[in-house]
């Protein structure tokens, strides 16, 4: 393989890992909306765009063999190349989750999952699951240090959020068990997208530094 060849081969990978981002970006924003506004329409969106988040890690994963064989790259290509699967992995698991709160809408339509006393902090924890996304779209593009402890921040926010809304439901909840049984899950979803974001944000640290830690 020559090294134009080869280096169009590395480009394509991480143009696949920024469509994955973007995807991922966009599930957890439509989970949202679906998850706020009662929207069927928007849950059904999420849902049906999981198959191309899971199609492009599939693609990353038959690239990879490709470029080990073809090329048997060392050093910070050989990183990139490892990191890649594991970023992919995270990326799509982050579209899970957002398709986990999109059937929790679902399973509930035409009723409304979150009651108003849980709108602001089920609305914070969702605005914050998509700058953390944003953010891991930037991070993946430019690869700074810098931004990447940024996630680390703010998948603090979303524990934050999380340990409030928990707190809240176990504090005399008056909508009933499931109400409470389905908030807790919606919060432990975006507990958990926030916790991927992260992983694809060490994975950039390690690839620009050799080492994991943020």
């Amino acid at each position: 393989m020559s090294r134009d060849s080869y280096d169009e081969q590395l480009d394509r990978l991480t143009g696949v890992l920024a469509s994955m981002s973007r995807d991922a970006s966009a599930a957890i924003r439509g989970a949202s909306t679906a998850l706020l506004d009662v929207d069927r329409g928007a849950a059904d969106v999420v849902i049906a765009a999981d198959a191309v988040l899971d199609q492009r890690r599939a693609e990353v994963e038959a690239m990879i063999p490709q470029v080990l064989v073809r090329h048997q790259p060392v050093a910070s290509d050989l990183r990139l190349v490892v990191c890649a699967l594991r970023i992919a992995g995270a990326l799509e698991r982050m579209g899970d989750l957002a398709v986990h709160v999109a059937k929790v809408v679902l399973m509930r339509y035409p009723v409304g999952v979150v009651p108003e006393p849980a709108v602001p902090v089920i609305t914070e924890m969702a605005d914050a699951a998509a700058r953390i996304a944003d953010k891991t779209a930037v991070v993946l593009a430019t690869r700074d240090r810098l931004d990447a402890m940024q996630l680390g921040l703010d998948d603090d926010e979303v524990d934050a959020a999380q340990e409030r809304l928990l707190s809240q439901l176990v504090a005399g909840w008056p909508y009933g068990v499931e109400s409470a049984i389905d908030l807790a899950l919606v919060g432990r979803y975006y507990e958990r997208y926030a916790d991927q974001a992260v992983n694809v944000a060490r994975q950039v640290v390690y690839l620009t530094t050799g080492t994991i830690r943020l």
